[in-house]
């Protein structure tokens, strides 16, 4: 009964409102000034340490405001910007029909295109397929809240290998997107990258639209299963060509980074010649 009562006053002791506005500050600690969508006042709001580092400021942001203890924490930032929403709706759209049209036989294969995004990264940039088009690219799906080490974890650690065979070489990107968009926004990923020390300017952490990342992970083969309370799932890396077709697919979440730093090369070297 104890624990009971303990649980019932901690979730009192809760209040949570979502809240649109521009983020007009952020101190070094992370507290941010939010100018409230309407203009009618200013709100302070404590960002966490992945938040403060996206790079919010001068954005439109949606978050929960989240009341405990006296302090509001803004949870869940993402972009409200009114003309990325347009954009990535509309690439939303376009793949979702695809993926209808395409049936049962969806997963692309290699010499196929890969289908167009629009997701944001860990610097709460928008990222779409054009952005990334004239590089070689080694593609994968994790969630950062997975405890499987063997799964997201070690596929994350042979991503950092990866980029660690590629450093100082120009041509070539990394790409992850994560399946569990809900929890995993700018923030989180920011925070997720940086726990593995990844290099920001060539990995990126992508996370956007549910609707449109679960047609990704069809298109790319991917399939998830939420079971007691974590997510079951495949893995595997895809490399793209500069030209934007899909080359090669290896299966499972490890794979050795000595090679497929020799196949990026190769991809990038063939578009530079």
């Amino acid at each position: 009964m104890n624990n009971l009562c303990f649980l019932f006053l901690a979730v009192v002791g809760l209040s949570a409102a979502t809240e649109t506005g521009k983020v007009v500050s952020v101190t070094a600690d992370g507290w941010a000034t939010i100018a409230h969508a309407d203009g009618s006042k200013n709100f302070l709001r404590r960002f966490s340490e992945g938040d403060r580092k996206v790079g919010w400021m001068g954005r439109m942001v949606r978050y929960d405001a989240v009341t405990d203890g006296g302090e509001t924490v803004a949870r869940g930032i993402v972009s409200a910007d009114p003309e990325e929403l347009r954009r990535v709706a509309e690439v939303t759209d376009v793949l979702r029909r695809e993926t209808v049209d395409k049936g049962r036989l969806v997963t692309r294969m290699p010499n196929e295109l890969m289908p167009n995004m629009a997701l944001w990264d860990q610097h709460g940039r928008l990222v779409t397929k054009k952005d990334v088009l004239g590089q070689a690219i080694a593609l994968n799906f994790i969630f950062t809240s997975c405890r499987v080490a063997r799964m997201c974890p070690a596929s994350t650690a042979c991503m950092k290998a990866l980029a660690d065979r590629l450093a100082g070489e120009s041509g070539i990107r990394l790409l992850t997107i994560t399946f569990d968009p809900e929890a995993d926004t700018p923030g989180r990923l920011r925070s997720y990258a940086d726990g593995y020390a990844v290099d920001h300017a060539r990995h990126r952490f992508l996370t956007g639209d549910a609707g449109q990342i679960k047609d990704l992970m069809r298109h790319y083969g991917i399939q998830t299963l939420r079971d007691d309370g974590t997510i079951v799932h495949n893995a595997a890396l895809i490399l793209i060509s500069p030209e934007g077709r899909i080359v090669s697919r290896n299966e499972g979440p490890s794979f050795d980074p000595d090679e497929i730093a020799a196949r990026l090369r190769a991809l990038a070297g063939a578009q530079a010649r």
